[in-house]
């Protein structure tokens, strides 16, 4: 099996990547996204940018890089940042969506404010001069009355044609209120160009919440059923204050095409304490999280989610939907898929004429490593056929289903996050390498 250093410094031009996400396009072109940090592998604060790479041939050569979302600031606490990509294609309309968190400079999950940092129709809001504006068509507003501050896309603030300061790189006047911000872009040639982000805060974050975030990896559209044709993006978020962590995951979703979200309810609220008592997500326990989740579709039109969670049993949690994401049901832990609190990736597939699920993981209830990839005819029930993808330490991953019928497998090989590789696993290689 070959691995190729797909985003590391040598291709790059940066010396750490992480959080990978892949899709493969009605064109049989693949596209690779990843965070590009710049200094340091760490999360936010930190200068973050989206960075992309495409193949025309099934994974096997890939183009140069691509920056679809570019960031500001020359300095780790002085530097806005775009993290945790989450991908998603629309067929139907050729669009790959790319969903993520941008964050102002100095500001983390640990250290960020509760609140949707925008008025209710859309503006940004601008602490500077000890007063809070609202950013709206170019111009600052105090109230409704405008100022004579003027400012451009990205973020510079003029007064008077004379520069004052950039509201993303955090060492002057003005700057973005100090919350996390969901944004959404899209590329409608195959990654090649991408969109202007644009915020969903209004739409989906409510003022409790402090943190929001994606998956990361993949989103779905709904193949089947009632809810047929709704784009879905798992995320989670906190409803702690200042450095507590009560973290919930949900969805959002979209029912025309991506110009509107809405949130969905957490599994969280579908747990009972001692099997009696509602958890509520302002009341979730450190052991309670539930974050970072992927999900699939069922046959019968359903949503099936798999969880990141905080959990001593170190198993990933699993939860259903049959209303599109709006709510869950039968929340559990699957016994078989042990987890030490990381990312998992899980996508649906067709092995010949037969629907299938792969699911990969570090398998390993201590540290980040064992790389299994497993194979499933029963939408996740039970997994049949499970390999070794990589020994040793492993962290990361997406995966995409080829033109070729192989899977496409997009991950990060270290916690020194130096880079994200690629291999290509055929179906047949998990049965014969199976484990199980």
């Amino acid at each position: 099996m070959e691995f190729i250093k797909l985003f590391d410094k040598e291709s790059c031009g940066q010396g750490n990547y992480r959080i990978p996400a892949v899709v493969v396009t009605a064109n049989g072109v693949v596209v690779a996204c990843a965070d590009e940090r710049h200094y340091g592998g760490g999360d936010n604060p930190n200068r973050i940018d989206k960075v992309v790479r495409r193949s025309l041939d099934g994974g096997k050569t890939w183009g140069d890089k691509i920056v679809a979302v570019q960031e500001y600031g020359e300095s780790k606490l002085n530097a806005s940042a775009a993290i945790d990509p989450t991908l998603l294609y629309d067929e139907e309309k050729g669009r790959i969506f790319m969903l993520y968190d941008h964050t102002p400079s100095g500001v983390g999950i640990l250290n960020c404010s509760s609140g949707v940092g925008e008025d209710e129709q859309g503006g940004r809001y601008v602490i500077g001069r000890g007063e809070r504006y609202t950013a709206r068509d170019g111009k600052l507003y105090s109230g409704d009355t405008v100022t004579d501050y003027e400012i451009d896309d990205d973020g510079n603030i003029y007064q008077k044609s004379q520069y004052v300061s950039n509201i993303f790189i955090g060492d002057g006047i003005f700057k973005e209120e100090e919350t996390f911000y969901l944004m959404l872009c899209y590329s409608d040639d195959d990654g090649l160009t991408w969109s202007k982000p644009v915020c969903l805060n209004r739409q989906v974050k409510t003022d409790d919440m402090n943190f929001i975030g994606t998956g990361p990896g993949v989103g779905v559209k709904i193949a089947k059923g009632e809810y047929a044709g709704r784009l879905v993006f798992p995320i989670y978020y906190n409803k702690g204050k200042g450095r507590v962590l009560k973290l919930s995951c949900a969805v959002i979703y979209s029912d025309d095409g991506g110009n509107s979200w809405k949130t969905g309810d957490t599994p969280t609220h579908c747990r009972k304490r001692l099997g009696l008592f509602s958890y509520k997500d302002k009341g979730v326990l450190p052991h309670e999280c539930l974050s970072e989740s992927q999900l699939i579709n069922l046959q019968d039109g359903g949503l099936r989610l798999f969880m990141r969670n905080h959990s001593n049993k170190k198993r990933v949690a699993v939860a259903d939907s049959y209303d599109g994401g709006e709510s869950w049901t039968g929340f559990r832990f699957d016994d078989t898929l042990k987890q030490s609190i990381c990312q998992l990736s899980v996508i649906n597939a067709m092995d010949g004429d037969k629907p299938c699920v792969v699911f990969l993981n570090a398998a390993d209830t201590k540290k980040r490593r064992n790389g299994v990839i497993r194979l499933s005819y029963d939408e996740g029930k039970t997994w049949k056929y499970s390999a070794t993808l990589r020994d040793g330490e492993f962290v990361y991953s997406s995966m995409a289903q080829l033109p070729s019928g192989d899977i496409g497998v997009l991950f990060e090989p270290s916690t020194m996050h130096e880079s994200i590789d690629w291999t290509i696993v055929s179906l047949d290689w998990i049965k014969e390498n199976s484990n199980a």
